[in-house]
Formats: C-alpha cells, sequence, structure tokens
C-alpha cells in the first residue's frame, strides 16, 4: 500500500478563464487586422468605381439626351436640320447605335400598326440620316416605310377597283400590302383570296396582256406574284401552264413557202352617220375606208381560218450582197399575214366628215381616239379606229398575233401625224412644240404595243407620176419632219399604189434607208425589185370597193356580205 503523500493539483477556474482570454485574443488580432485591412481596401476600390461609373453614366446620360433631343425636334419637323453637337454623336457612334436603332425601332413598329404617321417616321429617319454613321440603317427603314405606305396607297384603291369591276387591278394593288404593315396586311391578303376566286376572267385577261406582247416572263411573273402570296391554286397551275403551252407554240416553227398576204385599210369611218350625212367626203369614205362594225368582223373571220399577224420587217433580210426575201418561220397550222393602215394623218379637211380627229394616250397608257363634234361633245373611245379596236383583239385572242405583232401605220407629213400639226408650216394656229410632244407620246405608245411605221411620202402625190427632183425633195422632207417623231422606217408604201421600180429615183429612196417597197394589188405578190435595191409587194385593199365589187375575190379570207355594215348604204346615191 503506497502511504506517500496526495500529490493532486487544485483546479482555479478564473486563472484558467484569464489564460485562455488572453491566449484567444492574442490570436484574434492580427485576424481581425486583415479583416478590417481587407474592408477598408473594399471600400477604397468602390468609391473609385463608383466614381468611374458615375462619370459614364453621366456621359451617357448626356449622349442619351442628345438623341432624345433629335427624336423629339424632327417628329413633326419635316425640314429638321441636326446641330454641329447633335452631328457630334458620330464620333460616339458606338455609344449612342443601340438608343438610336431603338427609338426608330419603336417608331417604326408604331407606323406598322397605324399608331404613327408616315410623315413622323419620316421626319425621324431623315434628321437621324444625317448622322453618317446612320445612314446606312436610316435607309433600310426608308426602304421599308416606302413599300408599306405604297401598300397603303394601293390597298386603299383596291376596294374602288374591285367595285368598278377591275379585278384584275384590285388584286395587284391587294398584293402590293407589305408584310410588315400589319394594319392592313392581313385584311389584304384575305381580299386577294376573294378577288381570285371572284375574277378568275380577268386574272386571264391580265395575263393576256402580256402574251400578245410575247412578254413571257412578264405573265408568269405576275402569276407567280399571285401565287407567292396566296398559295398555288389550281386555276393559278393551269394559268402557268398556259404561259408554258402559249410559248411553245409561238416558238415550235415550220417554214411557210407561200405567198404571204397583205392587207391594208385606211383609217376607219368612226361616225358612219355623219359620213353618209357630208356630201363633201361621203363618196371618198365610202370607197376608201371600212366601218369599225366591218373591221371587228374581218378579224374574226381571220382568226377563225387560222391567219396570224406577223411584222413586215420579218420579210427582208439584208446581207452583204444586198436585199433579199428572208425565210418566213411561223406556228404550225398558223398562216401569216401583214396588215398596214393608210394615211394616219387625220387631214384636218376631214375633221367632222366621220372620222376621228386625233389619237390621244389613255390614261391605262394605251392608244384611243379623240373627237370633238360639232355641238361641242368630245368622245374619248377605244372602239371606232383600227389600232386600239385591233390591240384589244389580240388581248383576247394572243395567238391571233406572232410573238407581239401588230400592223404599220403609212404616214404621210404634209398635214402632220396622228392628228397633230407636226408640220413646219402648219395650216391651223397651233403650238408647234406641243403638237410635237403629243404625237411622240402617241408614236411611243404604239411601239410599246408592238406597232411599226412606214413612209407614205410627205406630200401623197402620184410619185410615180413625179420628176426625180420632186421624189427627193419629197423624201427629204418626210425624214425630216416625220422621222423625228416616228423614228427610222425600212418601209415605203407608194400612195395610190402608183411605184417606182427602179431609175434613179428608186435608187434615192433605197441610199435614204427603204428597202420594202409596197404597191397595190389584189392577188399576193412579192419580189426582187427590177434594179435589184430592195423587195417589192403588192398589198390588197380592205375598203368599201372591195366590199361592194369582189366579193368573188376576197371570199377565202371573209364574206363581203357578212361583214357588212347594216349604217353602210347598200345602194351609191351620191
Amino acid at each position: 500500500m503506497n502511504t506517500s503523500p496526495d500529490k493532486r493539483v487544485i483546479y482555479d477556474a478564473d486563472e484558467a478563464r484569464r489564460k485562455y482570454k488572453e491566449a484567444r485574443n492574442k490570436d484574434i488580432k492580427p485576424i481581425l487586422s486583415a479583416i478590417i485591412c481587407i474592408v477598408v481596401a473594399g471600400l477604397l476600390i468602390l468609391l473609385s468605381l463608383g466614381g468611374f461609373i458615375a462619370i459614364l453614366f453621366g456621359a451617357h446620360s448626356s449622349f442619351g439626351g442628345t438623341v432624345n433631343g433629335i427624336y423629339k425636334n424632327s417628329i413633326d419637323n419635316p425640314g429638321y436640320v441636326l446641330s454641329r453637337s447633335e452631328l457630334s454623336l458620330d464620333k460616339k457612334w458606338s455609344k449612342v447605335e443601340d438608343d438610336i436603332t431603338a427609338k426608330i425601332s419603336k417608331l417604326y413598329k408604331s407606323y406598322c400598326k397605324g399608331k404613327a404617321e408616315y410623315t413622323e417616321i419620316t421626319n425621324v429617319l431623315n434628321a437621324y440620316a444625317q448622322i453618317p454613321s446612320a445612314a446606312e440603317l436610316t435607309e433600310e427603314y426608308k426602304t421599308s416605310v416606302e413599300s408599306i405606305e405604297q401598300g397603303r396607297v394601293a390597298f386603299a384603291k383596291a376596294k374602288d377597283l374591285r367595285i368598278a369591276g377591275d379585278m384584275a387591278g384590285a388584286l395587284s394593288a391587294y398584293l402590293c400590302v407589305d408584310e410588315n404593315d400589319t394594319l392592313n396586311y392581313k385584311t389584304a391578303i384575305k381580299k386577294a383570296k376573294e378577288v381570285e376566286t371572284e375574277g378568275q376572267d380577268a386574272i386571264s385577261y391580265k395575263i393576256n396582256t402580256y402574251l400578245c406582247k410575247f412578254d413571257i416572263e412578264g405573265a408568269k411573273s405576275f402569276a407567280n406574284s399571285i401565287a407567292e402570296k396566296l398559295g398555288e391554286s389550281e386555276f393559278i397551275s393551269s394559268e402557268l401552264d398556259r404561259i408554258d403551252a402559249y410559248y411553245t407554240e409561238q416558238t415550235d416553227l415550220v417554214p411557210y413557202t407561200d405567198h404571204v398576204e397583205h392587207l391594208f385599210t385606211h383609217c376607219l369611218i368612226a361616225y358612219p352617220e355623219l359620213c353618209y350625212s357630208s356630201p363633201s367626203m361621203t363618196a371618198s369614205l365610202d370607197e376608201d375606208c371600212i366601218t369599225p362594225s366591218e373591221f371587228i368582223k374581218i378579224l374574226n373571220a381571220l382568226y377563225e381560218k387560222n391567219y396570224i399577224l406577223i411584222d413586215i420587217n420579218m420579210l427582208i433580210n439584208e446581207t452583204e450582197d444586198g436585199v433579199e426575201i428572208a425565210d418566213i418561220m411561223v406556228p404550225r397550222g398558223k398562216t401569216p399575214f401583214i396588215f398596214s393602215v393608210d394615211d394616219v394623218t387625220y387631214d384636218s379637211r376631214k375633221m367632222h366628215t366621220g372620222m376621228v380627229d386625233k389619237l390621244i394616250v389613255g390614261e391605262d397608257g394605251r392608244v384611243c381616239t379623240y373627237t370633238l363634234h360639232d355641238d361641242g361633245t368630245e368622245v374619248i373611245s377605244y372602239e371606232n379606229e383600227c389600232f386600239p379596236i385591233l390591240d384589244e383583239f389580240v388581248r383576247q385572242h394572243p395567238d391571233f398575233t406572232f410573238q407581239g405583232a401588230r400592223g404599220t401605220l403609212c404616214n404621210t407629213g404634209f398635214d402632220g401625224v396622228f392628228g397633230y400639226r407636226t408640220q413646219n408650216d402648219p395650216k391651223e394656229d397651233v403650238d408647234p412644240e406641243y403638237e410635237k410632244q403629243q404625237a411622240l407620246l402617241v408614236a411611243q405608245a404604239l411601239k410599246d404595243e408592238g406597232w411599226t411605221f412606214a413612209s407614205h411620202s410627205y406630200g401623197h402625190a402620184q410619185m410615180g407620176d413625179c420628176t426625180v427632183d420632186f421624189v427627193k425633195e419629197d423624201t427629204d422632207k418626210w425624214i425630216a419632219e416625220v422621222t423625228a417623231i416616228i423614228g427610222e422606217t425600212k418601209i415605203m408604201v407608194w400612195p395610190y399604189g402608183n411605184s417606182i421600180r427602179s431609175g434613179e429615183a428608186h435608187k434615192y429612196l433605197y441610199d435614204s434607208g427603204f428597202r420594202l417597197f409596197c404597191g397595190v394589188g389584189v392577188k399576193p405578190f412579192m419580189t426582187k425589185e427590177p434594179d435589184g435595191l430592195g423587195i417589192f409587194m403588192d398589198r390588197k385593199a380592205l375598203d368599201g370597193y372591195s366590199l361592194r365589187n369582189r366579193r368573188d375575190k376576197y371570199m377565202y379570207l371573209f364574206d363581203t356580205e357578212e361583214v357588212w355594215d347594216p349604217l353602210r348604204p347598200k345602194e351609191v346615191t351620191w
């Protein structure tokens, strides 16, 4: 048994706590010091960064104010011009691009919804466009806005066009509405689909207006524009097939080796009731001319017999060795013919005797007629002269024309052209410059439709009985005055059929550019000129004399009795 004294340590709690605190405080002081240093440093950094941000936002706020100022000052001011400080935004473009873009985008969306005016957005775009760096951005928006605005104008017209029965026009107008136009686009497409269903005949006719000019791409573009917006319906699909078939028909050609018929007439007796009550002109007009009714019936007869219009210039082929009769190629099953109209002058001596006064260009860009009657009545018509009648006929029957051909106008110059006193010494008190400008408009509209031109001499004299000097002077005057209106031509049509086939006068005409010379004859005839300078062909007259006297000789073309106008007297009493 251990008997040594008890050596246990007596525990002093207070002393232990004191020592613990001293040890703890000794360990915490460095940590606290570190924390304090970190906090202080962080605060200093934040203070510095805050100052920088304040400076930055202050600058941005300044730019934003300028951007807003341009917007507010220009929106109602179409002529707003940026100040120097506003123009200086170009140098800060990277800082203001988003702000300007947002301003424009917001206004553009409002415009598309119809909540902002066209003038407002164009004013703003024009203002921002003065900043060079914004030019590309604003131009893109301008293009879109113009498209939308044009579509809105078309949309406003579409309803009236539809009411007026112009279904093709209404359809085109509805399809003009821009897809970004959230105000009108859905309605326009809905209306367009209705019109497509209701107006199939009008759509086909519109396509024919391209086909009769052999504008295949235009026809396809029109049909495809409908399919792109409305989807390709069975009807549009069939129209596209029809366009392809027409192109094939017009290009799948075979040689034509028979004589080519050349039919001609004079300007029509537009008002038979006047003609047959005008003693001074009754005999002349009745013998030389036909009426609109007779002309239309003749066209129908020729169409039923598969005749097809060709361009007179197809008949000649110029080579280094001279002029040859060209080989003719035509669509299968068709018989080619030429059509020409003499004396497209509207001689002032014939006014108020049954003919129209002049040709004009209508609002649709097509040639029509104008007549001022003695009682002051003005008549504008598409139904009383060869040119608008034939233009309409080929729209109804595009296969009546070969690759867009029409006829040939044979012009004199002694009393101007087309009813305008374009000669250098007009007999009437007119404004020569105005007359020439109006005649030029008519000539261009005729060319656009497919018509061509020929010389009918300047003075309409019996050229075969004239001296060489007279022929030269007459030719020079025609070239100087008439070609200035209608342009150059290679076709010479002899007045009264009184031709010159060779000699100095004939050579002068050839040297002046004429290559095909046309006379008058009942039978088709074409040959080289005796002197080798050009080609000669005869023309068959469509006139009152032939209707009265040549039924048997014309029967293979049409029956004169069937085309006879009831307004033309059967018996000659004058």
